[in-house]
């Protein structure tokens, strides 16, 4: 194995364990966490569930895919070295990977704006659950 080669390996496990971190710290990030980030002593800021949940999205799906490219980076080593694709096959690979990256990144894209949007109504509800604690206790 080349220094090279070994370097990748190296990378592509280190990719593996920071991606997990990453995921994990986004996916322990709760309903009840983003309500209790969004709202104040008195009452609660209508533009912070929108935020919250547009990054607890994004961050699921670009932790996802980054997770997803280390590994396969890694299952790369373990794949046969003979061609799998013609000369021809080969030549339009590139541009056939870059179509499917951009139609994939809007449709992606597309999926996060609806986990968002999920994601803001469950904080919403959270937070006006709360106010209607507060003002029953008053």
């Amino acid at each position: 194995m080349s220094a090279a080669a070994l370097i990748q390996l190296g990378s592509a496990c280190i990719g593996i364990i920071g991606s997990l971190f990453f995921a994990i710290g986004v996916m322990r990030q709760t309903v009840e966490a983003m309500a209790r980030l969004s709202g104040t002593y008195w009452d609660w800021n209508p533009h912070m569930p929108i935020a919250l949940a547009a990054q607890k999205a994004d961050y699921l799906f670009g932790g996802g895919l980054i997770l997803v490219a280390f590994v396969l980076q890694l299952a790369s080593f373990f794949a046969p070295t003979k061609p799998v694709l013609t000369v021809a096959q080969a030549a339009l690979a590139p541009w056939i990977a870059g179509a499917a990256t951009v139609i994939g990144f809007f449709i992606l894209r597309a999926a996060s704006k609806r986990l968002a949007k999920h994601y803001e109504v469950q904080i919403t509800e959270w937070l006006k659950k709360r106010l209607e604690k507060g003002n029953a206790a008053t």
